[in-house]
């Protein structure tokens, strides 16, 4: 309207009364100003002023005002009833936009199977070590919806479903509040309002454990890019599962692939990012390495832990009943267990002829994105090679 006001299509505006036009004072006698110099008027029925009168702007000003302190009232009086019903544990979620949840006629979460079986897909696939960008592009190639049918998934809402305390079964109260009646802006609850926690609230989609898992998992990442100075760890991993595992020995920073081509051939290498940044350069003397060379330093140690299967899967049963062990520690021990004691699975990897060269089902980066934390390349050749269990193996270079 003010826009068709702007062009000279409106002559005249007719509202019921100011509390319909504007409950801000400030936006009202801004708006009114500009109608005013425009030629446009504005007529409020029910306080029977007319802004082009003389004495519309000081009667406008003070009802205005009482308009907004109306306002004011009504948003606290709202947010207190409110308040008190979650302090009751009463409450109702919206569930149209919440995947693996409907709502009966009482209002009651009730899991969605079809819906559930997808989230259940997100937490396994996020503790087999994807990153939340990987697990994106999987869901999109799969054709897999989301809540509104399309196959449209967003790194954030991954992210929002891995901390979401409602496929655990419980429920959290008033995480963010509107700062502002005016501008109804919400900002996170840190301790501002009291929260409400409700445990067991309705019949859960993940376990109280698996979920806890998750939520170690993202800690260990977080602390894993804090300490080796990445910007972003689950960038790269869906297209290069190496990325962000190959730290520098010396510097303790991650090493970046290049391509190095020479006429029509080409050799993937990895080098310290850091050494070669051109903004923040160090005397990092490390060298490259070639893609090849790490493939088969993983592969050696993978093969070193097949051929002493039954030592390694002793240490991962006493992990995995340990008590001095987090949740994180023995969920490993017992996946572990589960994906490399299988015994076609250890058929499938091993090629006695050559060791280095594998006939498998199963995907090489998958491989690496369940198994390895990362590699740590050293400028004597030596490389250790960190697994997600805790194993850490080394190999010392010519």
């Amino acid at each position: 309207m003010i826009s068709d006001c702007r062009r000279k299509k409106l002559d005249l505006i007719i509202t019921k009364s100011i509390s319909r036009f504007s409950r801000n004072t400030l936006d009202c006698l801004i708006y009114v100003r500009e109608l005013k110099e425009l030629g446009i008027g504005v007529l409020f029925e029910k306080e029977n002023i007319n802004t082009l009168e003389s004495k519309g702007e000081v009667l406008l000003t003070i009802l205005s005002s009482l308009a907004q302190e109306e306002s004011r009232s009504i948003s606290e009086n709202c947010a207190w009833g409110i308040r008190k019903h979650f302090e009751h544990g009463e409450f109702r979620l919206a569930t149209t936009r919440f995947l693996g949840y409907d709502q009966d006629a009482e209002g009651k979460l009730i899991v969605n199977p079809r819906q559930a079986s997808i989230v259940r897909l997100i937490y396994q696939e996020y503790l087999n070590g994807k990153s939340t960008i990987y697990i994106c592009k999987s869901l999109k190639e799969a054709g897999i919806p989301t809540w509104n049918g399309t196959c449209t998934w967003c790194s954030s809402t991954i992210i929002n479903m891995l901390q979401n305390e409602k496929y655990k079964g419980d429920v959290l109260l008033q995480k963010t509040f509107s700062s502002d009646f005016l501008t109804k802006k919400r900002i996170k609850n840190t301790g501002q309002l009291p929260s409400y926690y409700l445990k067991d609230h309705h019949e859960p989609i993940i376990s109280r454990e698996l979920w806890e898992c998750v939520q170690l998992e993202t800690l260990r990442r977080k602390t894993f890019m804090e300490n080796y100075h990445l910007a972003c760890y689950s960038r790269y991993t869906a297209a290069l599962p190496m990325a962000c595992k190959i730290i520098c020995g010396t510097c303790h920073h991650a090493y970046v692939r290049k391509i190095w081509r020479r006429g029509t051939q080409k050799r993937l290498i990895w080098q310290c990012g850091e050494k070669y940044c051109p903004k923040t350069p160090c005397d990092c003397g490390n060298r490259h390495i070639d893609e090849k060379t790490l493939w088969k330093a993983f592969w050696i140690c993978f093969n070193r832990i097949l051929n002493h299967l039954t030592e390694y899967q002793e240490k991962w049963e006493r992990q995995s009943e340990s008590e001095n062990e987090d949740l994180l520690a023995r969920y490993r021990a017992k996946d572990f267990i589960k994906f490399l004691t299988i015994s076609h699975f250890s058929s499938h990897l091993t090629n006695k002829r050559n060791p280095h060269k594998r006939k498998h089902e199963w995907k090489k980066s998958d491989l690496i994105i369940r198994l390895l934390s990362h590699m740590e390349i050293f400028e004597s050749g030596r490389i250790v090679v960190h697994f997600l269990d805790g194993t850490e193996l080394v190999l010392e270079g010519k």
